[in-house]
Protein backbone atom coordinates (compact mmCIF):
# COMPACT_ATOMS: atom_id res chain seq x y z
CA UNK A 1 0.00 0.00 0.00
CA UNK A 2 1.47 3.36 -0.99
CA UNK A 3 1.68 6.27 1.42
CA UNK A 4 -0.79 8.22 -0.73
CA UNK A 5 -3.32 5.37 -0.66
CA UNK A 6 -2.96 5.07 3.12
CA UNK A 7 -3.40 8.81 3.52
CA UNK A 8 -6.50 8.83 1.31
CA UNK A 9 -8.03 6.07 3.41
CA UNK A 10 -7.30 7.85 6.68
CA UNK A 11 -8.32 11.34 5.54
CA UNK A 12 -11.38 10.67 3.40
CA UNK A 13 -12.94 7.38 4.51
CA UNK A 14 -15.65 9.31 6.37
CA UNK A 15 -16.76 10.85 3.07
CA UNK A 16 -16.71 7.79 0.82
CA UNK A 17 -16.76 4.80 3.16
CA UNK A 18 -19.59 2.81 4.69
CA UNK A 19 -19.47 0.10 7.35
CA UNK A 20 -21.47 -3.09 7.82
CA UNK A 21 -21.71 -2.17 11.51
CA UNK A 22 -23.99 0.72 10.47
CA UNK A 23 -26.66 -1.87 9.66
CA UNK A 24 -29.33 -1.58 7.00
CA UNK A 25 -28.86 1.59 4.99
CA UNK A 26 -31.28 4.06 3.43
CA UNK A 27 -29.16 4.75 0.35
CA UNK A 28 -31.40 7.60 -0.80
CA UNK A 29 -30.20 9.40 2.36
CA UNK A 30 -26.59 8.21 2.00
CA UNK A 31 -26.27 9.57 -1.54
CA UNK A 32 -28.60 12.54 -0.96
CA UNK A 33 -30.17 11.98 -4.40
CA UNK A 34 -32.64 9.26 -5.37
CA UNK A 35 -31.11 7.38 -8.31
CA UNK A 36 -30.77 3.74 -9.46
CA UNK A 37 -28.12 1.84 -7.45
CA UNK A 38 -25.52 -0.51 -8.90
CA UNK A 39 -23.38 -2.70 -6.64
CA UNK A 40 -19.97 -3.88 -7.83
CA UNK A 41 -18.38 -6.76 -5.93
CA UNK A 42 -14.57 -6.82 -6.08
CA UNK A 43 -13.51 -3.58 -7.78
CA UNK A 44 -9.75 -4.26 -7.64
CA UNK A 45 -7.89 -0.96 -7.87
CA UNK A 46 -11.15 0.82 -8.65
CA UNK A 47 -10.33 2.48 -11.98
CA UNK A 48 -13.11 0.90 -14.05
CA UNK A 49 -15.77 1.50 -11.38
CA UNK A 50 -14.60 5.10 -11.01
CA UNK A 51 -14.86 5.67 -14.79
CA UNK A 52 -18.34 4.15 -14.79
CA UNK A 53 -19.47 6.49 -11.99
CA UNK A 54 -18.05 9.51 -13.82
CA UNK A 55 -19.75 8.57 -17.10
CA UNK A 56 -23.09 7.86 -15.43
CA UNK A 57 -23.83 10.62 -12.88
CA UNK A 58 -27.53 9.66 -12.88
CA UNK A 59 -26.71 6.34 -11.17
CA UNK A 60 -25.42 5.71 -7.64
CA UNK A 61 -22.68 3.10 -7.27
CA UNK A 62 -21.55 1.00 -4.33
CA UNK A 63 -18.17 -0.72 -4.53
CA UNK A 64 -17.26 -3.65 -2.27
CA UNK A 65 -13.71 -4.93 -1.80
CA UNK A 66 -11.44 -5.96 1.07
CA UNK A 67 -8.17 -5.04 -0.72
CA UNK A 68 -6.96 -1.95 1.16
CA UNK A 69 -4.59 -0.64 -1.55
CA UNK A 70 -7.48 -0.76 -4.03
CA UNK A 71 -9.79 1.02 -1.60
CA UNK A 72 -7.16 3.69 -0.99
CA UNK A 73 -6.59 4.11 -4.72
CA UNK A 74 -10.31 4.47 -5.44
CA UNK A 75 -10.70 7.06 -2.69
CA UNK A 76 -7.80 9.02 -4.22
CA UNK A 77 -9.61 9.06 -7.56
CA UNK A 78 -12.94 10.06 -6.01
CA UNK A 79 -11.41 12.83 -3.95
CA UNK A 80 -9.57 14.24 -6.97
CA UNK A 81 -12.87 14.94 -8.74
CA UNK A 82 -15.14 15.17 -5.65
CA UNK A 83 -17.28 12.41 -7.13
CA UNK A 84 -20.41 11.96 -5.02
CA UNK A 85 -22.25 9.05 -6.64
CA UNK A 86 -19.94 6.26 -5.42
CA UNK A 87 -19.58 4.81 -1.91
CA UNK A 88 -17.34 2.01 -0.67
CA UNK A 89 -17.58 -0.96 1.67
CA UNK A 90 -14.32 -2.60 2.75
CA UNK A 91 -15.83 -5.82 4.06
CA UNK A 92 -17.18 -9.21 2.95
CA UNK A 93 -19.70 -8.83 0.12
CA UNK A 94 -22.11 -11.52 1.35
CA UNK A 95 -22.21 -9.99 4.82
CA UNK A 96 -22.91 -6.57 3.33
CA UNK A 97 -25.70 -7.87 1.11
CA UNK A 98 -27.32 -9.66 4.05
CA UNK A 99 -26.86 -6.92 6.66
CA UNK A 100 -26.64 -3.51 4.97
CA UNK A 101 -28.77 -3.73 1.83
CA UNK A 102 -32.55 -3.79 1.98
CA UNK A 103 -34.50 -6.13 -0.25
CA UNK A 104 -35.48 -4.95 -3.75
CA UNK A 105 -33.28 -1.82 -3.83
CA UNK A 106 -30.48 -2.64 -6.28
CA UNK A 107 -30.93 -1.89 -9.97
CA UNK A 108 -27.86 -3.92 -10.84
CA UNK A 109 -25.04 -6.06 -9.49
CA UNK A 110 -21.78 -6.55 -11.36
CA UNK A 111 -19.05 -9.08 -10.68
CA UNK A 112 -15.93 -8.69 -12.80
CA UNK A 113 -13.36 -11.48 -12.75
CA UNK A 114 -14.18 -13.19 -9.45
CA UNK A 115 -11.59 -15.68 -8.21
CA UNK A 116 -12.44 -18.95 -10.02
CA UNK A 117 -10.76 -21.12 -7.35
CA UNK A 118 -9.81 -23.68 -10.03
CA UNK A 119 -8.83 -26.55 -7.69
CA UNK A 120 -11.76 -28.84 -6.92
CA UNK A 121 -11.11 -28.73 -3.16
CA UNK A 122 -11.49 -24.91 -3.29
CA UNK A 123 -14.74 -24.79 -5.32
CA UNK A 124 -16.72 -24.16 -2.13
CA UNK A 125 -14.97 -20.76 -1.89
CA UNK A 126 -16.44 -19.52 -5.17
CA UNK A 127 -18.74 -16.56 -4.74
CA UNK A 128 -21.44 -17.56 -7.24
CA UNK A 129 -23.45 -20.38 -5.64
CA UNK A 130 -27.14 -21.27 -5.31
CA UNK A 131 -27.25 -19.28 -2.07
CA UNK A 132 -25.64 -16.24 -3.70
CA UNK A 133 -28.16 -16.28 -6.55
CA UNK A 134 -31.01 -16.52 -4.05
CA UNK A 135 -29.56 -13.48 -2.24
CA UNK A 136 -29.34 -11.65 -5.58
CA UNK A 137 -33.02 -12.33 -6.24
CA UNK A 138 -33.88 -10.73 -2.89
CA UNK A 139 -31.72 -7.61 -3.22
CA UNK A 140 -32.39 -6.77 -6.88
CA UNK A 141 -35.46 -4.82 -7.93
CA UNK A 142 -37.80 -6.48 -10.41
CA UNK A 143 -36.13 -5.95 -13.77
CA UNK A 144 -32.74 -5.52 -12.06
CA UNK A 145 -29.66 -6.93 -13.77
CA UNK A 146 -26.66 -9.08 -12.92
CA UNK A 147 -23.52 -9.25 -15.01
CA UNK A 148 -20.55 -11.52 -14.43
CA UNK A 149 -17.32 -11.58 -16.44
CA UNK A 150 -14.64 -14.25 -16.13
CA UNK A 151 -11.63 -15.56 -18.01
CA UNK A 152 -12.22 -19.06 -16.59
CA UNK A 153 -14.35 -21.13 -18.96
CA UNK A 154 -15.08 -23.87 -16.37
CA UNK A 155 -16.36 -21.24 -13.91
CA UNK A 156 -18.39 -19.63 -16.69
CA UNK A 157 -20.07 -22.98 -17.39
CA UNK A 158 -20.82 -23.52 -13.69
CA UNK A 159 -22.41 -20.06 -13.36
CA UNK A 160 -24.46 -20.60 -16.51
CA UNK A 161 -25.71 -23.96 -15.18
CA UNK A 162 -26.65 -22.46 -11.80
CA UNK A 163 -28.71 -19.71 -13.40
CA UNK A 164 -30.40 -22.21 -15.73
CA UNK A 165 -32.01 -23.72 -12.61
CA UNK A 166 -33.77 -20.41 -11.87
CA UNK A 167 -37.03 -19.42 -13.50
CA UNK A 168 -36.83 -15.85 -12.14
CA UNK A 169 -33.62 -14.85 -13.99
CA UNK A 170 -33.76 -14.32 -17.74
CA UNK A 171 -30.58 -14.44 -19.81
CA UNK A 172 -30.09 -11.26 -21.85
CA UNK A 173 -27.67 -10.37 -24.62
CA UNK A 174 -25.52 -7.60 -23.12
CA UNK A 175 -25.09 -4.71 -20.67
CA UNK A 176 -22.85 -1.65 -20.83
CA UNK A 177 -19.72 -1.93 -18.73
CA UNK A 178 -16.17 -0.61 -18.40
CA UNK A 179 -13.18 -2.71 -19.39
CA UNK A 180 -10.85 -3.43 -16.45
CA UNK A 181 -7.05 -3.26 -16.33
CA UNK A 182 -6.98 -7.00 -15.55
CA UNK A 183 -9.10 -7.63 -18.64
CA UNK A 184 -6.84 -5.59 -20.93
CA UNK A 185 -3.82 -7.46 -19.62
CA UNK A 186 -5.56 -10.80 -20.11
CA UNK A 187 -6.58 -9.99 -23.67
CA UNK A 188 -3.00 -9.00 -24.46
CA UNK A 189 -1.95 -12.47 -23.28
CA UNK A 190 -4.60 -14.06 -25.47
CA UNK A 191 -7.03 -14.99 -22.68
CA UNK A 192 -10.64 -15.50 -23.73
CA UNK A 193 -13.21 -13.37 -21.88
CA UNK A 194 -16.61 -14.87 -21.04
CA UNK A 195 -19.63 -12.73 -20.13
CA UNK A 196 -23.05 -13.56 -18.74
CA UNK A 197 -25.95 -11.14 -18.36
CA UNK A 198 -29.22 -11.76 -16.52
CA UNK A 199 -32.37 -9.80 -15.68
CA UNK A 200 -34.64 -10.52 -12.73
CA UNK A 201 -38.04 -11.29 -14.27
CA UNK A 202 -40.67 -8.65 -13.49
CA UNK A 203 -43.38 -11.33 -13.28
CA UNK A 204 -41.94 -13.20 -10.29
Amino acid sequence: MTAAQERALEDHWDIYGLGVDEGEQDFDQVFELVRPIILEIGFGMGESLYKQALKDPDTNFIGVDVHRPGIGNLIQLLERTKTKNLKIYGEDAIEIMKTAIKDSVLSGVQLLFPDPWPKKKHHKRRLVTKDFIELLSQKLRKGGTFLVVTDSFPYYEVIQDLFSLRSDFLKISSLTREETKYERRGKALGNEIHELFFRLDQKH
